[in-house]
């Protein structure tokens, strides 16, 4: 059996994977866990500080709350790195410390993919200027669906999840579309 990809994720991955498993609300997607999916498809590998602002975003009694402490629950899924002391300052692209170190990372480990949320912003143009492969980046979205392709989740549930994504997260509609078609065959 072959060794599973290296990937490196930052706060908002984790917390993406995690809301729908979460929310008991009846638009969520069921029927499959993509934040575990995940965490046994990949070798998963983080920053110290994501986990650090996962703890920071436990403690109260919302969504995003709850589906922090279910990352925190896989913690010892992924492997963690202490990276802090290996850069000086966040990358000059309004990336936070998690995302920088996440990069940093992802370039020190030469990782398969580096998965991060930054599609809706032009912060995902700078992550891709700073990664030194360029075919590293993805997003959830992306993940999502390669992993349909690869029959690890059910197309039915990944399509239901973008769509619950779109509504909840307002992620890009048109980038959701084109995952869709080439991906999912919709």
């Amino acid at each position: 059996m072959a060794d599973p990809a290296v990937a490196v994720v930052d706060t908002t991955v984790l917390l993406n994977l995690a809301t729908p498993v979460v929310d008991r609300r009846p638009t969520a997607p069921t029927g499959a866990d993509p934040l575990k999916t995940l965490l046994v498809s990949y070798d998963v590998h983080t920053p110290a500080s994501v986990i650090g602002e996962l703890s920071e975003a436990t403690g109260s009694d919302d969504l995003l709350s709850a589906a922090a402490e279910l990352a925190l629950q896989a913690a010892d899924r992924m492997t963690t790195h202490d990276v802090a002391n290996q850069i000086d300052d966040p990358l000059d692209y309004g990336l936070d410390r998690g995302e920088s170190e996440g990069i940093w990372l992802a370039n020190d480990l030469d990782v398969d993919l580096f998965i991060t949320d930054e599609f809706n912003s032009t912060n995902y143009l700078f992550v891709s200027l700073a990664l030194e492969d360029r075919n590293t980046l993805f997003t959830t979205p992306h993940i999502l669906c390669a992993l349909a392709t690869h029959d690890v989740l059910p197309s039915e549930y990944v399509s239901a999840a973008l769509t619950y994504y779109v509504e909840i997260k307002h992620w890009d509609g048109q980038y959701i579309t084109q995952l869709r078609k080439k991906y999912l065959s919709e």
